[in-house]
């Protein structure tokens, strides 16, 4: 054995592996910052057109929120909760509020569309129908 890969492990004070407190870091915590208001900005587009315009065609923003929930996934990976700054957190509770506005908005939506599909479907099948399988009328009670 070598004298150079000799360690006297007496020597290793016990006070030396003890884990380091993890505390809020704002730097460390950019990255994820960066990420949520770009996903803010984006979904927040998409709630602006819904309000301007209830027909407008919302595949022009899936390219932006998909990219922001990309940026976003990649950037959890590199901050870890423990490490996440007041500002992030704040940021986040933002994110919340605007996702609960954009997800309100689109199931109002998506509520009227299922609606007028009910009634095209039901006036399709009134149309195409010859009565063959219609309950009659009940006769008055005598």
């Amino acid at each position: 054995m070598d004298a150079a890969n000799d360690v006297d492990f007496a020597d290793v004070a016990v006070t030396d592996l003890a884990p380091q407190e993890l505390t809020p870091d704002p730097v460390r915590s950019m990255p994820l910052v960066v990420a949520v208001r770009r996903a803010i900005g984006a979904v927040l587009d998409e709630t602006r057109a819904l309000r301007a315009n209830p027909t407008a065609d919302l595949k022009i923003f899936e390219y932006g929120k998909s990219q922001a929930l990309l940026d976003l996934a990649r950037a959890r990976s590199l901050v870890p909760p423990a490490f996440y700054s007041h500002e992030l957190r704040e940021d986040l509770a933002d994110f919340k509020d605007v996702l609960d506005e954009n997800i309100g908005l689109l199931q109002l939506h998506m509520n009227a569309v299922s609606e007028v599909v009910g009634m095209m479907s039901r006036t399709m099948i009134d149309y195409e129908s010859d009565g063959t399988y219609e309950a009659p009328f009940p006769e008055r009670a005598r």
